[in-house]
């Protein structure tokens, strides 16, 4: 399951530019109640949908990356220490950054990777929580 929630997350941040303007477009409704749920509670509202489509990227990121450290970690811990899945995480995360460089479309940002390094936190976090 730890390998599917990866290669997904792949997928997702790998996707070419005009392919993901696609995707939002046919998202929009379901985004424009994330950007009203964000408004509501973030200290800097968005004066407009690009201003906020930035925060929802980055909401994004953090939680695919904590689903990926939360399943990662279910599926290895008992093979590999906690502090060296979340390292193969961090690479994964900058690997991912780095490549989306080279992808048509799209662009490295240190808010993504801070972003995907939260997630990962807070999916270990979570982790630890759980059963």
């Amino acid at each position: 399951m730890a390998w599917l929630a990866l290669a997904i997350t792949a997928v997702a941040l790998l996707m070419p530019g005009p392919v993901v303007a696609t995707i939002l477009s046919l998202a929009e409704p379901a985004l424009e109640a994330v950007r009203h749920w964000q408004n509501s509670w973030w200290p800097w509202p968005a004066t407009n949908a690009g201003d906020s489509n930035l925060a929802v990227d980055k909401i994004i990121h953090l939680m695919l990356f904590a689903m990926c450290a939360i399943l990662a970690l279910k599926a290895w811990h008992t093979t590999l220490k906690t502090w060296s899945i979340i390292l193969l995480l961090l690479v994964f995360a900058g690997f991912t950054e780095i490549v989306q460089y080279l992808v048509p479309g799209r662009s490295m940002s240190l808010g993504d990777m801070l972003a995907d390094t939260l997630g990962i936190l807070v999916g270990a976090l979570i982790f630890r929580g759980l059963p």
